[in-house]
């Protein structure tokens, strides 16, 4: 899983677009396909509730959704730095908990899958900064965390935490692979060490593709 570098463009401009109709699978953009939303200021975390809602149908490739920070060229000297959560199922296989980080330096990221996640379960999912060490992340999932503390150098204030479902076609053009996840209870960390704040879906991605249905704490994304 991994952050395009077309959706950071993508992002600052579908707020403003009206949904597009739907295309027919061979028409589907090569690659990776997203829908969700980008917090409109910078944060040092990111939480929501997270659940499959279907059976995921996966011809090639992966969907997933999952909630995050950083992506390509967003680290420091443009360096590629991310850490993200949340649910995942790859062609052939079953629906997985995971995280996933990138460090400068870092030749792949680090795909960490967790347990099994479960049709219709809802999960609680948290990234965010360490109060007490700035530039170090960690990742909780139902009130537990997971995995070691991750350094994300010259993270600190510096990243604007995305929400989002993905689709990736494997390598086969035009491969719309399908699902349906329901993101609730967004939330932000909007000051360091702070209280949660409400995240404003202000700024959203609508793959014509695929479907988003926004609601006040979150959305829910599926194919058409």
């Amino acid at each position: 899983m991994r952050i395009s570098r077309l959706l950071l463009l993508i992002v600052l401009l579908a707020g403003a677009a009206s949904p597009a109709a739907a295309r027919r699978p061979e028409e589907c953009a090569a690659g990776y396909a997203y829908v969700g939303a980008e917090s409109p200021t910078r944060a040092y975390g990111v939480s929501a509730t997270l659940t499959t809602m279907s059976t995921a149908v996966v011809q090639t490739g992966h969907v997933a959704a999952w909630i995050g920070v950083g992506g390509p060229a967003l680290g420091p000297g443009d360096s590629d730095e991310w850490l993200q959560a949340g649910i995942a199922r790859d062609a052939g296989g079953n629906d997985v908990l995971y995280y996933e980080f990138k460090r400068p330096g870092d030749s792949t990221a680090t795909y960490v899958p967790l347990d099994r996640a479960v049709i219709g379960e809802a999960y609680d999912f948290v990234v965010y900064e360490r109060a007490t060490e700035p530039d170090t992340w960690r990742v909780q999932v139902d009130g537990m965390k997971v995995g070691d503390p991750i350094s994300l150098p010259g993270s600190h204030g510096a990243f604007q935490p995305i929400a989002t479902a993905e689709n990736w076609d494997g390598g086969v053009a035009g491969t719309c692979n399908d699902y349906r996840f329901d993101f609730a209870n967004l939330a932000l960390r909007t000051q360091y060490g702070g209280l949660w704040q409400a995240f404003q879906l202000t700024r959203v991605l609508r793959d014509p593709a695929y479907s988003m249905r926004l609601r006040a704490s979150g959305f829910v994304a599926s194919s058409r």
